[in-house]
């Protein structure tokens, strides 16, 4: 097992003892503790801006199930979180990762947009939302796997798959994520050149037991305590 967490544990939705989950908050207590890996999500607004967000309906984050993001603009949405969290775009995200070096992002696009636009569409419009001096930075994950391959078309950026679904990416991929109870897995994609990450662990010595199954990188929700209970 590597020495230093960073080097595996990933931040998922940055680190839940700095703020609500993929909230600017979040992502800079993680960043601060150390952590050289994120994960966030993106859903999309009506007017199709990216925002960080999990859920196409806000009825667990924000009480409020009558509001779905794709049905939702920015500004109406911002007020809907702002008893609760601070709602974060990509843009603004972005922003703040230019002065994180060290720090690497996966992008989760979460596969509500499909049903509105072409796997094409949405990765021509992450193609506007991704600067290209960034790239290097970001790995670009998802569920769907057309979507994947558009954006390793359009962006030609480092990509990912998180294996929820049995329609694997047509196109080479650098990574998968699935749930921690499959670790049979991993050597048949270590053969691919694939890395693995699981989700979620937020127990140590189940961190522990997975490295030793060759998992490559640990998602936690709670970043700071993993990480000192690790190292």
């Amino acid at each position: 097992m590597a020495n230093n967490p960073a080097t595996y544990l990933v931040a998922h939705r940055g680190d839940r003892a700095g703020g609500v989950e993929n909230t600017l908050a979040a992502f800079v207590h993680a960043a601060r503790a150390g952590a050289r890996f994120a994960e966030c999500d993106i859903q999309f607004t009506c007017e199709l801006i990216p925002v960080v967000l999990h859920d196409n309906n806000l009825g667990r984050l924000c009480g409020r199930e009558d509001l779905c993001v794709g049905d939702t603009d920015l500004s109406a949405l911002t007020v809907a979180c702002s008893p609760r969290f601070e709602l974060l775009t990509l843009k603004a995200l972005l922003q703040w990762l230019r002065k994180q070096p060290q720090l690497t992002l996966f992008v989760e696009v979460k596969p509500d947009i499909l049903h509105r636009l072409s796997p094409t569409v949405v990765a021509d419009l992450l193609a506007e939302a991704l600067p290209a001096d960034q790239l290097q930075q970001l790995v670009v994950i998802s569920e769907s796997g057309p979507i994947i391959d558009a954006c390793k078309t359009q962006l030609c950026c480092r990509t990912g798959w998180v294996s929820e679904t049995a329609h694997q990416p047509e196109s080479v991929i650098g990574y998968v994520f699935m749930p921690y109870s499959r670790t049979a897995e991993i050597e048949a994609w270590h053969a691919r050149g694939v890395k693995v990450g699981l989700y979620t662990i937020n127990s140590p010595d189940l961190a522990t037991a997975l490295l030793a199954q060759h998992a490559d990188l640990v998602e936690t929700d709670h970043f700071t305590h993993m990480s000192a209970l690790l190292a």
